[in-house]
């Protein structure tokens, strides 16, 4: 059966609209292998506004047609489908205005190129993520990439432009380390800084500042934001409420304020979770994704097997292959973990009161790790934790001479299994009274997890936003045995959860635990 054009375009522009084939293949009377063939032939370029004026044009002659039964189903189905593509090119018009690419002077251009020089240093994924000039971008991104380098980098050219820049960090750690690569950058491009640590003022009469992760302190700023290492601030709705507003109408000549957040992953149904994720919501952001193994293939220089032995394997996935955590098996669930976290808390020793302090003994594969506990307004604050890698036995023992000749009021327990127990041993015998060695058995790691989940749960302990800490102490899982709950770590080829046991160890000998008459604790339960 030979069609007009007419009947060709009127049924490809519903199609387009979103009506159902099997419905204008019943009202146009058209068959829908036809139907199949136009679309897979059609060359059709009309724009949205066409196509909408087109129905427009229908619905008008079918409304001046006598009202038969057909001619109401037709003008029903025009009028759905209109509806649909107006909803359609409102949705279009709102994404190419979020979209809208940054537009740099050309003095900023300058230091943009020389940034983006193969010779300047960078690795292909930050140029590509500095060459994205959206207004709205995220980046999930591995942890050691110099994610934080290549975006400082970019912050301060930014700044150049005249626009004030906004940094926010989960951590006065991490906070100190955008202001050093930030210095780093004006020194190979040539800019002159001044000011403080915390404003960083820029020769085009921007501000760059730089904040720790506190909702209280950002607001009332305004100007392009840079949120890093979202996931894992302890109010992110709360900081997202506070900061959002910067950007709002905010231009510096022609250069439009802009968000830019990045982050290794941490739990589902999070909100950088969803940024990452949900592209219908949050449909105005660009997105990035680097695990450690893209890194090295544009020639990160990391041996990505030395360092899998450092992790126990869900951490390694979390911080290195951008995958986010489980929280249904895992024995302290994440928001238990945040309860007992504080925003600006970082490890600044000497401490005054350190009196409580494990070791958790590694050599080759495993981390040799030390935590100390101080008292402070009556919670336990985890003071010190130190990580040694591939150090020898006779450098452990410098270690820890050195902890107990520092603090001599404090205790140690030691990990004595295995590789430990010369190690604990020695120390023993130098200090009878203070240090104890632990044999990691089934009921010693029972007691040292469940004594430490209960002074979660009482919030007795405070531990800093560090998040290869709380990686390891989500890493502890629970499963159903034979007969009673087994809780276990990944003891494996990667690793075994070593900053957990360590304060573990610490937090052995104040023993939060409710035990009955048997004097055996209450947790029934088997570690593994």
């Amino acid at each position: 059966m030979a069609y007009s054009k007419e009947d060709k375009e009127k049924a490809l522009n519903l199609i387009k609209a979103g009506v159902p084939i099997i419905e204008v293949s019943r009202d146009l009377n058209i068959n829908r292998g036809t139907l199949n063939n136009w679309i897979k032939k059609s060359k059709d370029k009309q724009t949205n506004d066409s196509s909408i004026e087109n129905i427009k044009k229908q619905i008008e002659t079918i409304s001046k047609r006598a009202p038969t039964e057909a001619n109401s189903r037709k003008l029903a189905m025009l009028t759905k489908s209109l509806e649909r593509l107006e909803k359609q090119s409102k949705k279009i018009d709102r994404k190419k205005k979020a979209n809208q690419e940054i537009i740099y002077s050309e003095d900023v251009k300058v230091f943009r190129d020389k940034m983006l020089h193969p010779d300047y240093g960078l690795y292909e994924y930050q140029r590509k993520f500095i060459e994205d000039n959206s207004r709205f971008r995220v980046w999930l991104k591995s942890r050691q990439i110099g994610a934080t380098y290549g975006c400082s980098g970019e912050c301060l050219v930014d700044a150049m432009s005249g626009m004030d820049q906004l940094i926010l960090s989960a951590s006065e750690t991490q906070a100190l380390k955008w202001y050093e690569e930030i210095h780093k950058h004006a020194e190979k491009l040539g800019i002159l800084l001044d000011g403080s640590k915390s404003e960083i003022k820029v020769p085009s009469g921007a501000t760059i500042y730089i904040f720790a992760n506190n909702f209280r302190t950002i607001q009332g700023f305004s100007g392009s934001v840079w949120m890093d290492e979202f996931a894992w601030y302890l109010n992110p709705k709360r900081i997202w409420e506070a900061f959002i507003p910067s950007i709002t109408s905010v231009k510096a000549g022609e250069t439009k304020a802009r968000i830019t957040i990045l982050s290794t992953p941490f739990e589902q149904d999070s909100l950088f979770h969803k940024l990452c994720v949900d592209t219908e919501k949050y449909y105005m952001f660009s997105r990035h994704h680097t695990t450690i193994y893209d890194a090295v293939k544009d020639g990160l220089d990391v041996d990505v097997a030395v360092l899998k032995d450092l992790f126990d394997a869900d951490s390694w996935a979390m911080m290195y292959e951008c995958v986010f955590a489980d929280d249904d098996s895992s024995l302290f669930p994440i928001k238990l973990i945040k309860s007992c976290v504080k925003d600006y808390m970082y490890y600044t020793p000497p401490y005054q009161n350190v009196l409580w302090s494990g070791y958790d003994v590694g050599r080759v594969k495993h981390l040799s790790v030390l935590s100390a506990l101080d008292k402070l307004e009556g919670k336990y604050v985890l003071a010190i934790q130190d990580m040694f890698k591939n150090a020898s036995f006779e450098a452990q023992k410098t270690v820890l001479r050195e902890h107990l000749n520092l603090y001599l009021k404090a205790n140690m327990r030691i990990d004595k299994t295995g590789i430990g127990m010369d190690l604990a041993e020695g120390m023993e015998r130098k200090y009878p009274s203070r240090v104890e060695g632990i044999s990691f058995t089934a009921s010693s790691k029972e007691f040292m997890a469940l004594n430490l989940k209960k002074m979660f749960e009482d919030k007795m302990i405070v531990i800093p936003n560090d998040p290869y800490l709380i990686a390891d102490i989500h890493s502890i899982k629970k499963k159903a045995g034979a007969q009673k709950m087994i809780y276990y770590s990944n003891e494996n080829k990667n690793g075994h959860a070593d900053r957990f046991w360590s304060l573990a160890l610490a937090a052995k000998k104040l023993d939060f635990l409710d035990r009955g008459e048997s004097g055996e604790s209450k947790g029934g339960a088997i570690i593994l």
